[in-house]
């Protein structure tokens, strides 16, 4: 158990740490759009400055301290330290999207893949 407390304490430390280094980051920062490219068939153009003006916070999204890019710690495979890029895109926009039916998202792939069509 003491163990468990242990792991739990360090996890909360990282986390806050995170959080304490890109809390320096600004909206008037951003860059107005940004090219998601992991896998070069997939590539997602992406409004980057029109989600930070809407989310707000940049932690959000951005949740490692010494981190730009998702690619940073998602590589195209698991790599147990991190879920995939897929796994961790699809997880974080996707859920976001889906949460946001006031604002007409569904989570639909079409929605971030302009090359897939959409089942409707």
């Amino acid at each position: 158990m003491k163990r468990f407390f242990l792991v739990m304490g360090i996890l909360a430390a990282a986390a806050l740490g995170a959080w304490a280094d890109t809390a320096t980051l600004s909206i008037e920062d951003a860059p107005d759009e940004i090219v998601l490219e992991v896998y070069a068939k997939r590539k997602v153009t992406f409004d980057h400055k029109g989600h930070a003006k809407r989310i707000g916070l940049c932690q959000t999204c951005h949740h490692m301290p010494d981190s730009e890019k998702c690619s940073d710690c998602h590589e195209a495979r698991s790599t147990g330290a991190a879920p995939s890029y897929s796994e961790a895109m699809h997880l974080r926009c996707r859920g976001c999207h889906k949460k946001m039916t006031n604002e007409g998202l569904s989570g639909s792939c079409s929605e971030c893949h302009s090359n897939i069509r959409s089942g409707k």
